[in-house]
């Protein structure tokens, strides 16, 4: 969805840091969560060569010398309740990912489709990396095919752009340009030639985007202004389009959507 050859335009440094943890490429091939309790055995065909405890940097007891079932291994020592997640990897298998990851540049896939092609090759194969509790398979409840199919849903051209607001103040603006199905441009705000009056998110200040998005870029498609608190509960949300509802009611969010087929 990423075009190889995207353009990041005018990407001012506020919203840059704060889009930071969102951009983070091993996030997405990452089971192992920020300060989650993880145990890691390291093993060699079955031949343990490392065991690390994440919190207590202590060696478990009754971690065998060789593993003839990694993925019970990891269930069993999972529910003994003293990890959040169990991590059982032959480094065979982490060679083989990495040769088939760098065997070629890879210049025919988007930027996504080749961390999805690396998260396929990491998780594919539970003999070379069993994990307990499975590595998620969404990100804040949205999967790769989820977003891939709305991308490529959109008119071409169109835009997409989010505005997140704290006490008032822009505190992330971003602007996505899209065409034939693929993201080819990423700017913020700061990019706009017309001047956004009264931020927040208001009925007046989205048609002012949406109006300075259609002259400068394409026809916005999806547009979403929102306080910096209903952003953060928003990507939590189970339900998500309730949690705007809602948030809507409270004049916290706004959104303007165009329906796509």
């Amino acid at each position: 969805m990423i075009d190889p050859h995207w353009q990041v335009i005018d990407l001012d440094p506020l919203t840059w840091r704060h889009l930071g943890p969102y951009l983070e490429p091993q996030q997405y091939i990452a089971a192992a969560q920020p300060g989650e309790h993880g145990l890691f055995v390291l093993h060699d065909h079955g031949r343990v060569l490392k065991v690390v405890d994440t919190h207590s940097r202590t060696l478990p007891e009754d971690i065998p010398a060789h593993i003839s079932d990694p993925e019970t291994l990891a269930r069993e020592l999972y529910r003994r309740g003293e990890w959040q997640r169990v991590h059982i990897i032959d480094r065979h298998h982490l060679a083989w990912v990495a040769q088939q990851a760098q065997a070629t540049h890879r210049r025919d896939l988007t930027f996504d489709a080749y961390y999805h092609l690396v998260y396929t090759l990491l998780w594919g194969n539970r003999e070379g990396y069993a994990c307990e509790p499975p590595p998620p398979a969404h990100w804040h409840g949205w999967t790769y095919t989820d977003v891939h199919h709305f991308i490529a849903a959109l008119p071409s051209p169109a835009t997409l752009a989010l505005g997140v607001y704290s006490d008032d103040i822009l505190w992330l603006g971003l602007i996505l340009v899209c065409e034939r199905g693929l993201i080819r441009r990423v700017t913020t705000f700061e990019g706009l030639h017309s001047t956004i009056t009264n931020p927040g998110p208001t009925e007046h200040t989205l048609t002012t985007l949406c109006e300075a998005l259609a002259a400068q870029f394409a026809p916005p498609a999806a547009v979403l202004l929102c306080t910096n608190a209903v952003f953060s509960g928003w990507l939590a949300a189970s339900d998500k389009l309730a949690y705007l509802d809602a948030a809507r009611v409270e004049a916290t969010a706004i959104w303007r959507v165009v329906p796509v087929t």
